[in-house]
């Protein structure tokens, strides 16, 4: 629906929960296609990953629920005749002054498939937003060394 209406005119839809009748946005967006990313964490939701996302956030840590996931969205890719490759995945690190463990943490994700890297700083005892872009400065210094991202 939304990919519709972001590139038709007007979009008469009726389906099982949405009935839409000559629907349309002015002005229509400059980009096209608009990618769609979906947050996931249940079986079903990596369906819909698998079957229409442009990419995901993952809402579980690397091991056997990440890997069932993985799972999930390959199979429901290849059933709507999609590559899995094509759909990105945003790794969603937190900060931890230790850069080594998260230049780790990092690496783990690539090595999983992540093709977007998201570094989160909330939580991390901060007291300014100085400090927390001073941390994220020091993220991309230990990235940059390390060659990996």
């Amino acid at each position: 629906m939304l990919r519709r209406l972001w590139t038709e005119r007007t979009v008469t839809h009726g389906g099982t929960f949405d009935q839409v009748t000559g629907a349309g946005l002015a002005p229509a967006p400059i980009q096209r296609p608009i990618p769609i990313w979906i947050g996931a964490r249940s079986a079903a939701a990596y369906t819909r990953v698998g079957h229409l996302a442009d990419g995901w956030f993952p809402r579980v840590s690397p091991g056997p629920k990440l890997e069932k996931a993985l799972s999930i969205i390959g199979s429901a890719a290849h059933e709507s005749g999609r590559d899995p490759s094509s759909i990105g995945m945003d790794a969603r690190i937190s900060w931890v002054p230790q850069l080594d463990k998260l230049v780790d943490r990092v690496r783990l994700w690539r090595d999983l498939g992540a093709t977007r890297l998201s570094i989160d700083t909330m939580g991390a005892n901060l007291a300014t937003v100085d400090d927390h872009l001073d941390a994220l400065e020091s993220v991309k210094v230990a990235l940059d060394r390390a060659a990996i991202w």
